[in-house]
C-alpha cells in the first residue's frame, strides 16, 4: 500500500493539476487571438502581458507550481508526473459544463483509463529518492534535451514543421518537470542557490515550451498537435527517473512492469482526451477545426477569431457569423469526440 506521503503527494499533484489546466480555461482565447506572425517570437508573450484574462490564467498557473513541488518532495517523480493528467479530465468535465455537449463514450473512457492508470501508478509506485543526480547523465540528459527544443529555432519559424515543433514543446515541458524536480532534490541537500540556479532554468524552459506550443496552435489543428505533446513531456520525465533520480523500478510489483503499465495507461487515455472534441473546444478555443469555438468564447467573453482571407490578418468575428459557422462545423462533424 502507498505510504500517507505518497497519498499527500498525489493529493498535492492533483491540485496542482486543477490549477494548470483550469488556468488553460482562462488563457487559450487571448493565446489564439494573436496574430500568427508573433509565433517562436518574445512580442507573443509580450502581447499576451496585456491581456488581463491571460494574466489572470498565468497567476493561477503560477499557483500550481508550489503545489507541484510539495508533490515532488512527498511521492516518487515517477508517480507525480502522470497525476499532472488528471487536468484533462478536468477540462472534459469544464467542457461538458461550459459547452452543454453530450460528452461522446470515448472520450469517457479515455478519462477512466487516465484514472486507472494514475492508481494503478500509486499503488505500485517506487521508492522515493532525493539523491543528487549523477552530474555527468545530468549534463547528457539536459544535453540532448536542449537539442530538441532548439531544432525549429534553429530551422527558423517557416521552415519548422508540425513534428518539430510538437517535439521542441513536449521537450521543454519535460524538462521543466525534471529541472522542477532538481529544486526539491537541492532544497532537501540544504543548497539554495543551486535549487535558486534550477528555479531559473525551470521558468526559462517552461516559457519556452509555452511559446513553441502557442506557435504550433497557431499553426496546426489542436487535435494534431495535443496528443504527442502530452505523450513526449509525460513520458521524457518519467523514463529518465530510473537511472536519473535513481528511483528504482526493479524493486516494485511486477519488476517494473506495472509501472509501465500504469503510465502506458496514463499516456494512451491523455492522448485520448487530447483528441476529445470537448477537451480542444475548450482548451484551443481560436482552433477552426474544432466545433463549438464560439460557445467557449461567449463564456470565456471573448469573440473566436477568425482569419481574413484576402490579408490574412487576425478579426473579431461578428456574433451572427460566429453561430451560424459553429452551427455549420457541428453539423458536418456531429460525432462523438
Amino acid at each position: 500500500m502507498p505510504s500517507s506521503d505518497t497519498i499527500l503527494g498525489i493529493v498535492a499533484a492533483a491540485g496542482a493539476a486543477a490549477c494548470f489546466d483550469g488556468a488553460v480555461v482562462l488563457q487559450a482565447t487571448e493565446a489564439q487571438a494573436v496574430a500568427d506572425e508573433h509565433g517562436l517570437r518574445p512580442s507573443l508573450l509580450t502581447r499576451l502581458v496585456r491581456r488581463p484574462r491571460w494574466v489572470l490564467g498565468t497567476l493561477l498557473a503560477v499557483l500550481g507550481w508550489p503545489l507541484q513541488l510539495v508533490a515532488f518532495a512527498l511521492a516518487p517523480f515517477t508517480v507525480v508526473q502522470p497525476t499532472l493528467a488528471l487536468g484533462l479530465v478536468l477540462l472534459l468535465i469544464l467542457g461538458r459544463r461550459i459547452l452543454g455537449e453530450q460528452v461522446g463514450r470515448a472520450a469517457w473512457s479515455a478519462a477512466a483509463i487516465v484514472v486507472a492508470g494514475v492508481v494503478l501508478l500509486t499503488l505500485v509506485a517506487p521508492e522515493r529518492s532525493d539523491a543528487i543526480p549523477d552530474s555527468g547523465r545530468l549534463i547528457g540528459v539536459l544535453a540532448l534535451l536542449a537539442l530538441a527544443i532548439a531544432l525549429p529555432f534553429a530551422r527558423g519559424q517557416a521552415r519548422a514543421g508540425a513534428w518539430m515543433l510538437i517535439a521542441s514543446a513536449g521537450t521543454a515541458f519535460a524538462a521543466s518537470a525534471l529541472t522542477g524536480k532538481l529544486i526539491v532534490v537541492e532544497l532537501q541537500h540544504g543548497r539554495p542557490l543551486a535549487a535558486l540556479g534550477w528555479a531559473g532554468a525551470t521558468v526559462l524552459a517552461a516559457g519556452i515550451g509555452f511559446l513553441v506550443d502557442m506557435t504550433a496552435l497557431q499553426r496546426f489543428a489542436a487535435t494534431r498537435v495535443a496528443p504527442p505533446m502530452f505523450v513526449a513531456e509525460t513520458a521524457i520525465p518519467v523514463a529518465c527517473a530510473p537511472f536519473l533520480l535513481h528511483e528504482s523500478w526493479s524493486g516494485t510489483p511486477g519488476g517494473g512492469a506495472l509501472v509501465v503499465l500504469g503510465l502506458l495507461l496514463v499516456l494512451v487515455g491523455g492522448a485520448g482526451l487530447g483528441r476529445s472534441r470537448t477537451v480542444n473546444a475548450i482548451e484551443h478555443p481560436g482552433d477552426p477545426a474544432v466545433p463549438s469555438v464560439a460557445g467557449v468564447a461567449r463564456v470565456a467573453g471573448a469573440r473566436p477569431r477568425t482569419v481574413d482571407p484576402a490579408g490574412g490578418v487576425d478579426q473579431a468575428a461578428a456574433p451572427a457569423r460566429d453561430a451560424a459557422s459553429s452551427s455549420t462545423r457541428s453539423a458536418a462533424d456531429g460525432r462523438a469526440p
